[in-house]
């Protein structure tokens, strides 16, 4: 799941289509007529145009010899992929830390941070994320996390307060929790599950706590086709999210994402299982809202971890025009002042191990970061190819574990061989 994809909103739309627009004439940056450098910013998040610019401007100011120019693109990875046919590669990347950014980094096309002193105080249990997600070689890291998201349960903190409960620290007072909200004629979970994706949020949390030696070494093995490895073996997962589904509003299949913040947001449910991305969405709808979040528990607590995947990460090319210009402008924007103006805006978790996330609602997964207890999607382990979303909305429909092993089995063998074919 991309972040684009989950938090399009209406602010700043015009500001994206005018820069969308000048694209062109920024691409192909280099030395300039006035004897300066001018570099590009490629930059996928339509809500931090406003202030990547600022950024960029207190940058220039700061260095007259070099001039920064953000290039929004909405459709980011398909844009970059028509360059990279070209050879041309962005000066410098903002990319979301998926299944792409690791197709893309394997190509080798990106610059090693390892050796930099760039990821100097970046959350190790982060910046080993993006390793996992593919690399150029061995022992690289070719990208610079700078901003993540939590995914975990979104709650009102109100609503529990009212209702006497807290938030559980097992899988077993998860359940509790829901048998005593719905006795009070709470509902526990308010869903909306029209729009496939959302089906996702709940497989990847409870996943990353199953996969207790690794999400990615996980699915690793399962790509050796002869391991003997199968989707059977995550049948727990599936039944947990079958039995969590049970709890919560009738009218769950038939309401889309942005239902399912609005209502939310009224107080039609006490609990929401999307990542910390919903919460701007929410507060669009009731600014007032007491929110809080806490991990998806484990069966033991002492297994539980956050799922966390890099909303925002750094890079450039493999050998970039002006290395010297553009680390000046990534030792400028990864420095605290600007790595924290950026998630008080977006609601997102710092990766510098020196900064905590201030905002409210998200204190309540802060200590699983702190604590290194983090784990990657396993959603971004599927090539895009597998329709994983909406295998996993029909199964949410049907109940139906089997069916979906099977499929997941079935699709999984035919994509990853057709993609080790291509190699």
């Amino acid at each position: 799941m991309t972040a684009l994809s989950r938090r399009s909103f209406l602010a700043g739309t015009a500001r994206a289509a005018a820069l969308a627009a000048a694209g062109a004439t920024v691409t192909g940056c280099g030395a300039g007529g006035d004897g300066k450098v001018h570099l590009e910013l490629f930059q996928f998040k339509s809500e931090a145009i406003e202030l990547f610019d600022r950024i960029c401007a207190e940058f220039n100011a700061a260095n007259p010899d070099v001039v920064v120019r953000q290039n929004f693109q909405a459709s980011s990875i398909t844009s970059l992929r028509a360059r990279l046919v070209k050879g041309d590669v962005p000066d410098l990347l903002t990319i979301n830390g998926d299944y792409s950014y690791g197709a893309l980094a394997r190509t080798k096309i990106f610059y090693d941070f390892r050796p930099s002193g760039l990821l100097d105080g970046v959350n190790p249990a982060i910046a080993s994320i993006l390793d996992t997600l593919g690399t150029g070689g061995q022992g690289q890291t070719n990208g610079i996390a700078f901003a993540d998201n939590g995914s975990g349960i979104i709650y009102n903190k109100d609503v529990f307060a009212q209702a006497g409960v807290e938030p559980p620290s097992t899988w077993a007072q998860l359940i509790e929790v829901c048998e005593e909200l719905t006795a009070q004629g709470i509902n526990p979970f308010y869903w909306a599950t029209k729009d496939s994706w959302t089906s996702s949020p709940a497989f990847a949390s409870l996943s990353g706590s199953f996969l207790t030696d690794g999400v990615a070494a996980w699915y690793q093995q399962r790509a050796d086709l002869g391991s003997g490895t199968s989707f059977r073996e995550l049948s727990p997962v599936f039944e947990k999210m079958r039995q969590a589904y049970g709890y919560g509003n009738d009218d769950k299949a038939s309401l889309g994402y942005n239902d399912g913040n609005q209502g939310f947001a009224q107080g039609k449910g006490a609990m929401y299982w999307h990542g910390t991305y919903a919460i701007p969405a929410i507060r669009s709808y009731n600014e007032d809202i007491n929110l809080g979040t806490f991990a998806v528990p484990a069966d033991s607590a002492a297994d539980t971890k956050v799922v966390s995947g890099v909303d925002v990460a750094f890079t450039m090319g493999k050998d970039p025009k002006h290395p010297e210009e553009c680390r000046r402008f990534l030792e400028h924007v990864l420095a605290a002042e600007n790595m924290r103006a950026y998630c008080q805006e977006q609601v997102a978790y710092p990766t510098l191990t020196s900064l905590s996330a201030q905002d409210p609602a998200l204190v309540g997964l802060q200590p699983y970061f702190d604590q290194g207890r983090v784990a990657t999607y396993s959603d971004h382990s599927f090539p895009p190819a597998i329709t994983l979303n909406a295998y996993l909305q029909q199964f949410l429909f049907s109940g139906d574990v089997d069916q979906l092993v099977s499929t997941l089995d079935n699709r999984w063998d035919k994509v990853i061989r057709r993609v080790k074919e291509s190699e």
